[in-house]
C-alpha cells in the first residue's frame, strides 16, 4: 500500500501545482496593474512636447469658425446635446493619430460620434493640414490625444 500511495503522490503534487498556477493566472488577470503611472514617467520629454504641439494644432483646426466643416460638425454636436438634454459640454474625443515623417497626418482613429457625416467631418478636419513639425524619429505611434469640440459661431 505504501508503494501505491507513493505512486499517486507525484500525480497529486503535479495536479496541485498545475491548479496553483491556474489560480495564480486567474488572480493576476483580475488585479489592476499600476504600470501606467510608471510607463508615463518613462515617456521621453520630446515625445510629450511633440504631442502637445500636435494636440494644440489639431484642436485649433476644430475651432475655426470660418471653416464650413467645423461649423457643420459643431452644429451637429449642439443639436445632439439639445436632443439628449445635456447641459454640460461634451466629453473630449480620444483620437489616435499617426503622423508621417513629413508631418502629414496619415491616419486617425476614434470611436464613432454616432453619425457618419460627423465622423467624416472630424476625420477630414484632422487630416486636412500637415502638422507644423515632423514627429521625432524615435517616437512611437499612434499618439493618443484628447480633443474637445467647443462650440463656435459663424459671425
Amino acid at each position: 500500500m505504501n508503494a501505491s500511495a507513493s505512486k499517486n503522490k507525484p500525480r497529486w503534487a503535479r495536479l496541485r501545482l498545475a491548479l496553483g498556477w491556474l489560480g495564480l493566472g486567474i488572480a493576476s488577470a483580475t488585479v489592476p496593474i499600476a504600470a501606467p503611472a510608471q510607463t508615463q514617467q518613462q515617456v521621453p520629454q520630446h515625445w510629450i512636447s511633440y504631442a502637445n504641439l500636435a494636440g494644440n494644432q489639431l484642436q485649433s483646426s476644430l475651432s475655426d469658425p470660418a471653416n464650413e466643416t467645423v461649423v457643420r460638425l459643431h452644429a451637429w454636436m449642439q443639436e445632439r446635446m439639445l436632443k439628449e438634454g445635456q447641459t454640460a459640454p461634451p466629453a473630449p474625443v480620444v483620437v489616435r493619430v499617426w503622423v508621417a515623417p513629413n508631418g502629414k497626418v496619415e491616419r486617425v482613429a476614434f470611436d464613432s460620434l454616432g453619425n457618419a457625416q460627423a465622423d467624416a467631418d472630424l476625420r477630414s478636419l484632422l487630416t486636412a493640414q500637415p502638422l507644423a513639425e515632423a514627429p521625432p524619429r524615435d517616437m512611437r505611434q499612434p499618439m493618443v490625444l484628447q480633443l474637445t469640440l467647443s462650440f463656435v459661431t459663424n459671425t
